[in-house]
């Protein structure tokens, strides 16, 4: 991976420099580093970044898999569908444990990406701060 790819896709998932240094168990500035080119993308952290764009896609891909099911079973198209953004981190693992560490901005992420698939697909979505 790149120093441009991986500054790309870190900041496309909607992760922090400091998100990704603690995963790392590295330092802000070597993260910085690696970005800049300074020091090279360690394959472990390029197969990180992989894994979690891998997991974002997979759970676009349910989503929109389940909305399409729900319209079989229902015929025609919904007025909206609702998508819950988690307000905090804290938040979106209590409802999510298998989401940690991931941040409530990478799930926001998510919620983006799976709202343009359904917009794109002519059905209206709503994103709303889960209570």
């Amino acid at each position: 991976m790149t120093p441009a790819e991986l500054k790309t896709h870190r900041e496309a998932l909607g992760l922090t420099v400091g998100w990704l240094a603690e995963q790392a168990r590295v330092g802000e500035r070597t993260v910085r580093y690696w970005e800049s080119g300074r020091n090279a993308v360690p394959e472990d952290v390029a197969d990180l970044i992989r894994r979690i764009e891998m997991k974002t896609r997979a759970m676009v891909t349910a989503a929109l898999d389940s909305v399409g099911q729900i319209l079989a079973e229902e015929g025609g198209s919904p007025e909206s569908v609702d998508l819950r953004r988690y307000a905090s981190d804290a938040e979106l693992w209590s409802k999510h444990p298998a989401f940690r560490p991931l941040p409530a901005t990478w799930h926001a992420v998510t919620l983006a990406r799976i709202a343009r698939e359904l917009d794109a697909r002519g059905i209206h979505s709503v994103i709303e701060y889960a209570n």
